[in-house]
């Protein structure tokens, strides 16, 4: 990958990770039923590996 492309993916995982974290937090406290914490567990740790991802992308740049 070109020094560019390495950028964008990793804005582009920087994106997932917040909107993923943002869904699974909110998804949750808009449920009416009860909190899913599976649901957030599971949303919680993509977020990171998407982070973790970008950031090491990042890095080798």
């Amino acid at each position: 990958m070109t020094h560019r492309q390495r950028e964008s993916v990793a804005k582009y995982l920087y994106d997932a990770s917040k909107i993923v974290l943002a869904t699974t937090v909110v998804g949750n406290l808009v449920a009416r039923d009860r909190f899913d914490m599976l649901v957030f567990l599971t949303g919680a740790v993509l977020a990171a590996v998407c982070f973790k991802s970008a950031y090491l992308m990042e890095e080798e740049l």
